[in-house]
């Protein structure tokens, strides 16, 4: 089943960082809690059809039997009701998992100094002075890093990307960092008039 995706904002953005895991497991106890309430209210009506089936048939109609008839008739359509409205639930929290995972794989795909910026911020919740000191970048500098982050992800998220595109997005700057060291170790191992083997 495709899901719409949901209209994300820098607030939404920001909650998602912050609170990931606990969030992503409060959504899935909801969808856990409310399957169970769904597979109850399909049993009830069920034993409605039958209890329906079973008063009804062999009676002349009217008097007790069309008043309870009546009554488990109304109670079933009240429960069809709630069925519904528990599977609509469902796929809404179902949409907002699926978001949140998304925000969450926008977030991995940032170049490294936003997904520092942003780490340091959001998911480790560490103080503004703390994150400039710790990145050695000045306020404005973290500032703009920051922004730029959230700008991202918000594109990212409504990009056409898959989720797996996206998770690769990072790859030729993984690429860079893994040539980068290499050639830095090399340096050194030149230095130290070492040949590497």
């Amino acid at each position: 089943m495709t899901m719409e995706r949901m209209e994300i904002g820098e607030n939404y953005i920001v909650r998602c960082l912050s609170g990931y895991e606990t969030l992503l497991e409060d959504f899935r106890n909801r969808i856990r809690f409310l399957h169970s309430n769904m597979a109850t209210t399909d049993d009830v009506l069920e034993s409605l059809q039958m209890k329906k089936n079973y008063g009804t048939a062999g009676t002349s109609g009217g008097g007790r039997k069309k008043d309870l008839g009546d009554l488990l008739e109304r109670y079933e359509e009240n429960e069809e009701r709630y069925a519904e409205f528990l599977k609509m639930y469902i796929y809404q929290l179902m949409q907002e998992e699926e978001s949140l995972k998304r925000v969450w794989i926008c977030y991995q795909g940032l170049p490294y100094r936003q997904r520092a910026v942003l780490k340091a911020l959001y998911v480790e919740h560490k103080p503004w002075k703390e994150v400039r000191a710790e990145l050695r970048m000045s306020h404005s500098t973290l500032s703009n890093n920051r922004f730029s982050a959230i700008q991202n992800i918000r594109q990212l998220y409504d990009s056409d990307f898959t989720d797996m595109q996206i998770m690769m997005y990072r790859q030729p700057e993984l690429e860079k960092q893994r040539e980068e060291k290499d050639y830095q170790e090399q340096l050194s191992l030149w230095q130290l008039g070492v040949k590497k083997t």
